[in-house]
């Protein structure tokens, strides 16, 4: 992770306050965000994909694939990947920013 990217996730657990939570609140709050980024990231992730490619993964999908099996698909399959999911933690943390005002 650069530099930058570790000011960012600093400024959004700071406008969070999570600091201030008990620790199971803590980890609450990050399982949520966690989820959050996940389903994002699977949306672009979709929307991306062409027929084929959806109708393929659906099929991955019925044979109830490991994680690991799902990811390789996905940076095999979708060449900007990665930068779905770093277009989705921007959005959620340039939306929490200006909801908190931080």
């Amino acid at each position: 992770m650069a530099s930058t990217d570790l000011k960012d996730a600093k400024d959004l657990l700071e406008a969070l306050d999570i600091d201030e939570l008990p620790p199971e609140e803590q980890e609450a709050l990050l399982l949520d965000l966690g989820d959050l980024v996940f389903r994002g990231s699977m949306l672009r992730l979709i929307e991306r994909m062409d027929l084929k490619t959806k109708d393929d993964f659906d099929a991955l999908l019925d044979t109830n694939p490991s994680e690991e099996d799902v990811m390789d698909f996905l940076t095999a399959r979708i060449p900007d990947a990665d930068s779905a999911v770093e277009e989705t933690l921007a959005d959620i943390r340039n939306d929490i920013l200006a909801v908190t005002g931080a």
